[in-house]
């Protein structure tokens, strides 16, 4: 209790001292610049976040011209970690950086050949999520996190235009994670990764050709401890034991991606453009460990090896050109992609697969919009790939209500397929995966209420998972193919009410229920709810803006995924419920000036309770834990 109250008062102070030493910017005439260009406590900016402005690929390659300026408000600043983020709709191995996973089953957006290691997508952001800028003074941003018990995040960024047509920049983030089971030092590392890209981009003067480009390599290396090392029978409340002992000492999983991407268009009148795109994707996946002979983690040796290396490779080289342009309020866009994809096993050769792991993939596909409005519009979308597989999808939305149907055919992971390492090996001849899903809904706003209600509906056939076969010996996680079909059904709410003006309650609630032949192939919680109360307000002309309340998340008990670090996959597996816990956050986020910062104490219920929670089994969550982070803007 006395550290909840240390925090609360921590609080407390920093937002009176922020308030305190605020100054209120007078209005001056533009002075020259001398010397070092210091501005004076009285001298107005002339640049800042509104002469900063930025869109994305997607924009210009779909003729849906938006910028943003830079976002500059503190509302949910504190929700740095991926899970929080992602507003808690996936679950991980309880540190940031870790293994992620969605609870409910999203369906793929390519139809083409993967991998199959998704464990760690969300650390890598690909070419469609770069910013190009349009900067009229150089623009550099900051950010550090310092979370308690050695997990950091750096974060930063610069961009300048050369000149008024083009713009080059770079980003870096890097996570350096401490353990927070068995630390033995600061530097211990649980996680590290270390993300940057560059990008530019290049118009010409009468704007009818465009270039974008950009190089992304991101490295992630996670030490895996296999979960806490106790008897599967054992209580939930020795995995929150002091001397709590990790089931693996010498595991590790390392990927590295990267990614060559430049996107060009000529435009010949508002009818007619022609545009082409280039790719050179890498991603290579790693297993390393030093066995220990007397350990029960492994229950199956394929390659007899005193030091464990299992590796799969696969890089691709895509081109895709197309036409698009505008008639009226009606946007097209028809394309031909080429994909020459090579994967590689470490132990298996290409011969004795049955499939292709080096060969060319060829898709045809089209993009319609109806209306330009990005509130009010109906867009249709497809792919086909030579051979059955595809997508297919479309959309409607207004200022009430939105509706999306979709629809996909896909070819099974490598991984999936195929598979020999130094403890699994399988080879499989399934079926493609058919899914699709439909989801509807209303946005209704009655004064200081907001109200989403909404359905969705998805349908799995031939669905691939990983489970646990709960084999005495030999392998116990394979992959596995539905013989039925799977029916998923979520009702949610997302409701809003604001109280005076600078009061906030908001609340995500959702329903599930799995249906068919083959519904335990899919484990979702029945309920699952978030809930924030907050008090916002802006001061000083927006110099000093400042959020402060708490999170609060819960969910039904159910069998969660659990996850094998030998292979990188989560699975299904009937031994190990996940109980109902309060997961409830307190947080400060405030503005002073250009420069936001915030405090977080995670899981304040700990306090008060002798053990924790679980996302994944075997693998206690976030402790209480106290977080501060900053970020400074610089526009000159």
């Amino acid at each position: 209790m006395k550290k909840v109250l240390l925090v609360l008062s921590g609080l407390c102070l920093i937002a009176h001292i922020g308030f305190s030493q605020i100054v209120i910017p007078e209005e001056e005439e533009e002075t020259e610049r001398i010397g070092s260009g210091i501005l004076d406590d009285s001298t107005k900016q002339i640049y800042g976040p509104t002469t900063t402005r930025f869109t994305l690929e997607g924009n210009i390659k779909y003729n849906n011209p938006q910028y943003w300026n830079i976002d500059t408000t503190v509302l949910n600043l504190h929700r740095y970690q991926y899970v929080a983020r992602e507003l808690n709709l996936y679950q991980d191995l309880g540190n940031i950086g870790t293994a992620i996973s969605p609870i409910y089953p999203k369906l793929p957006y390519r139809i083409g050949a993967t991998s199959g290691f998704t464990v760690y997508d969300m650390y890598y952001e690909g070419p469609e999520a770069v910013r190009y800028y349009d900067t009229k003074s150089p623009y550099s941003m900051f950010g550090v996190i310092w979370g308690g018990e050695g997990r950091a995040i750096t974060d930063a960024k610069y961009s300048r235009n050369i000149d008024e047509r083009s713009n080059i920049g770079i980003d870096f983030k890097g996570l350096f994670i401490d353990k927070q089971i068995q630390r033995v030092r600061r530097g211990d590392r649980h996680v590290e990764g270390i993300y940057y890209r560059g990008y530019g981009s290049y118009s010409t003067k009468n704007g009818k050709y465009t270039l974008l480009a950009n190089f992304i390599r991101n490295r992630h290396q996670v030490d895996e401890y296999g979960g806490i090392l106790l008897p599967r029978d054992t209580t939930k409340a020795a995995y929150f034991a002091e001397n709590r002992q990790t089931t693996l000492t010498e595991a590790s999983t390392d990927e590295l991606r990267t990614n060559y991407h430049l996107y060009h268009q000529y435009k010949l009148n508002d009818f007619i453009q022609l545009y082409h795109s280039f790719d050179r994707y890498k991603q290579q996946n790693d297993f390393l460990d030093t066995p220990d002979t007397t350990s029960t983690f492994y229950d199956f040796y394929e390659v007899d090896s005193t030091n464990t290396k299992d590796r799969s490779k696969l890089t691709y080289i895509q081109n895709e050109v197309g036409v698009k342009g505008d008639i009226g309020k009606t946007f097209y866009n028809f394309y031909y992609k080429a994909r020459k994809v090579d994967f590689e096993y470490k132990y298996l050769e290409e011969d004795t697969l049955g499939f292709e792991t080096d060969y060319l993939e060829n898709y045809a596909g089209f993009n319609l919009r109806f209306g330009n409005d990005s509130v009010s519009y109906i867009s249709a979308y497809g792919e086909y790939m030579l051979g059955g597989e595809y997508k297919l999808g479309g959309e409607i939305r207004n200022r009430w209500f939105f509706g999306e149907v979709y629809s996909v055919k896909y070819l099974p992971s490598y991984i999936q397929r195929a598979y020999r390492g130094s403890h699994d090996v399988w080879k499989n001849d399934f079926d493609s995966p058919i899914s699709s899903s439909l989801r509807a809904g209303l946005n209704l706003k009655l004064g200081p209420v907001r109200l989403m209600p909404s359905a969705e509906y998805t349908l799995l056939t031939n669905y691939i998972y990983f489970r646990d076969n709960n084999a005495e010996e030999g392998q116990r996680v394979l992959p596995a193919q539905t013989s039925g079909d799977i029916s998923l059904l979520k009702g949610q709410l997302d409701l809003s009410v604001d109280f005076l003006k600078v009061f906030n309650f908001n609340t995500k609630l959702i329903y599930s229920n799995v249906s068919g032949g083959s519904a335990d192939a899919i484990r979702v919680p029945e309920l699952f709810g978030n809930a924030q109360v907050y008090y916002h307000q802006i001061l000083l002309n927006g110099n000093l803006e400042w959020q402060i309340g708490f999170d609060l998340h819960m969910r039904s008990a159910y069998y969660a995924q659990a996850y094998d670090p030998i292979i990188m996959q989560y699975y299904v597996q009937d031994e190990f419920k996940v109980e109902p816990y309060p997961v409830w956050d307190v947080f400060l986020n405030a503005k002073i000036n250009r420069g936001r910062f915030f405090l977080k104490y995670n899981n304040i219920v700990r306090v008060f309770r002798s053990t924790g929670y679980f996302m994944t089994p075997y693998y206690p969550a976030q402790d209480d834990i106290f977080d501060f982070g900053f970020s400074w803007s610089f526009y000159d």
